[in-house]
């Protein structure tokens, strides 16, 4: 049997996540059969920037109820160890787990459904929610309108058919671009810009893993990645923390 990839401890590990990583906490995935948007379809055109302010109490129920799961389960084994290693973080994930954990380094692709921004175009508004079940703003903590400009409110959470944060892409693509080792965590690989991410790290010479319990069968996918581990991730990457420890700690194994 070959030995499961683990990183040298002298390496920049560089995670990128998605919802496969939180789908303990009950918070769920979008695609695939039980995703989100197979069992409410009509919950899916609620999610284009167009239908706005017409679909905010679909988007407050969701994302406000998702932030409130995630807040209520709290980190996984798998942020945790993540934390710990000190490795930065790129998440197409929304829930708030990675900091929760502990790590200092997030870049946040699809934006925060804990925290409340304005619908404004030239209002910078924000602030934190408290996760609440309810369709409305209040349910989660946020006043309905601004109390700058008087316009509605949302989650902060990026909608189909919006940019995303040009600081945090940004940030994402100079983590790829310095990273020893890119980590893949719980995503399909397939939804841009954030599957463009481990071809760029390879790029520039790092060693590319998906580690997915049950990973995409496309060869296109695949190919993207020096090592694919289909194992459960919240036994991976504390494996990959003892491992890291072992090897810097000769107090772990003083006889070795």
């Amino acid at each position: 049997m070959t030995p499961r990839f683990r990183p040298d401890p002298s390496q920049r590990l560089v995670v990128l996540s998605g919802a496969g990583l939180s789908a303990r906490t009950g918070v769920g995935t979008f695609r695939g059969p039980d995703g989100l948007w197979a069992l409410s379809p009509d919950l899916e055109s609620a999610m284009h920037a167009d239908a706005l302010p017409g679909s905010l109490p679909a988007l407050w129920r969701v994302w406000g109820g998702m932030a409130k799961v995630a807040a209520d389960h709290g980190p996984t084994p798998g942020h945790y160890a993540i934390a710990r290693m000190g490795a930065p973080v790129i998440t197409q994930n929304v829930d708030g787990l990675h900091q929760a954990a502990g790590s200092c380094d997030v870049s946040e692709l699809h934006g925060r459904a804990y925290a409340a921004v304005c619908t404004g175009p030239d209002c910078t508004w924000e602030a934190p929610l408290t996760p609440g079940e309810g369709d409305r703003a209040e349910d989660h903590g946020a006043p309905s309108r601004c109390p700058v400009c008087g316009s509605p409110t949302r989650p902060d959470v990026v909608l189909f058919d919006e940019m995303l944060p040009e600081a945090a892409l940004s940030r994402a693509q100079a983590l790829a671009i310095s990273a020893d080792v890119f980590a893949v965590v719980g995503t399909s690989g397939t939804v841009f810009p954030a599957a463009a991410l481990a071809p760029l790290a390879r790029e520039h010479g790092a060693t590319t893993v998906l580690i997915d319990i049950d990973p995409p069968r496309d060869p296109f996918v695949r190919a993207a990645f020096d090592h694919v581990i289909a194992e459960d991730a919240h036994q991976v990457l504390p494996d990959w923390e003892s491992h890291r420890d072992g090897a810097t700690n000769p107090f772990l194994e003083p006889f070795g």
